[in-house]
């Protein structure tokens, strides 16, 4: 009999201390002794207020918080979790709560006991997400000015579209030009374009990124175009005459096989830096190749502006519509 008494004091005082870090403490009606006579009622009451106190007694912490193992015993908690939180491991050390970190291309949205994860392209025609959208910078038509040659294109436009700007003309007759344009900052700078030209290319139509000296009305352009009627080339262009967009004043054209299709999308790069204009490309708008480099004295006495640009130079087809669609535009000092 001794021994069940012994067996009921030790139980119960494991269950309180083991207990104590989580619950509040347990109440025994009948405090039991090492020798005392066993008492079935006595016995029973203490058992009936543990089952009670386990049944009925709350962990500690705030409301909707998350109770874990602490070891030695003990119990710990985490604060209640936000929406599109989850419970996060740290080896050797407890969980906390925190969030999923959207990648490039993906979105994170939390919401209650939700989490939805989704690619940041629309598929409506907004997003460029197939060409590194993580790089893309939308222009906004407000930020440019159209600009022609003196005789102006059939149908010339600039207009806003739901991933940028286009540069359109209805026909592409011989010796015509369009540019949007924008100041260049004070100093050096870098100017990044994504994009892509519709329209004729024989023989020498050219989707450029173009610099314009609005004192002397004289351009600079940097164009991967039409080089006759079954190929295509990289062109340095010199231009002059009305707001300098009128006439070829010399080019500077050369082939290369590596050249992408002035129809697919391009990115163009052109960089300031001080002394010179270099000319790189990229077909993912990170990995930039340089195919040109010239003194940006060569034909400019200043820079005033820069933008995208098609010239038509004796073209094939001048009744053809042409647009120059550009998803991304970047000017930033350097």
């Amino acid at each position: 009999m001794p021994r069940v008494s012994f067996f009921t004091s030790v139980f119960a005082a494991t269950f309180v201390a083991t207990a104590g870090t989580a619950f509040a403490q347990c109440s025994l009606p009948n405090q039991l002794q090492n020798g005392d006579l066993a008492d079935a009622a006595k016995v029973t009451a203490n058992f009936t207020a543990l089952a009670d106190c386990a049944d009925n007694k709350v962990p500690t912490g705030n409301a909707n918080s998350i109770i874990y193992n602490a070891g030695n015993g003990s119990l710990g908690g985490a604060s209640p979790l936000s929406d599109g939180q989850l419970l996060i491991g740290s080896t050797d050390n407890p969980p906390q709560a925190g969030a999923i970190l959207a990648g490039s291309g993906i979105a994170v949205t939390g919401g209650p006991a939700s989490l939805t994860i989704s690619a940041t392209g629309s598929g409506t025609g907004a997003a460029v997400d197939w060409l590194n959208k993580s790089a893309v910078a939308k222009p906004a038509v407000s930020s440019f000015t159209m600009r022609t040659s003196t005789t102006v294109p059939t149908g010339a436009s600039l207009s806003a579209t739901t991933r940028g700007i286009l540069l359109s003309v209805a026909s592409s007759a011989d010796n015509r030009a369009i540019m949007a344009e924008t100041t260049l900052p004070a100093g050096n700078w870098q100017a990044t374009m994504l994009g892509i030209y519709t329209g004729p290319l024989s023989s020498y139509a050219q989707p450029s990124i173009t610099v314009r000296d609005a004192t002397t009305n004289r351009a600079v352009s940097f164009a991967l175009g039409g080089g006759g009627s079954s190929s295509y080339r990289f062109d340095y262009v010199r231009t002059s005459g009305g707001v300098g967009l009128d006439s070829v004043s010399g080019d500077s054209p050369f082939q290369d096989i590596g050249f992408p299709s002035p129809s697919e999308p391009i990115w163009s790069r052109l960089t300031y830096n001080g002394t010179t204009l270099v000319w790189s490309f990229s077909r993912d708008g990170e990995n930039f190749t340089t195919a040109y480099s010239v003194s940006a004295t060569d034909w400019l006495g200043q820079r005033t502006t820069i933008g995208p640009a098609v010239f038509f130079f004796q073209p094939s087809h001048p009744s053809w519509n042409s647009g120059y669609h550009i998803m991304s535009w970047n000017l930033a000092a350097l």
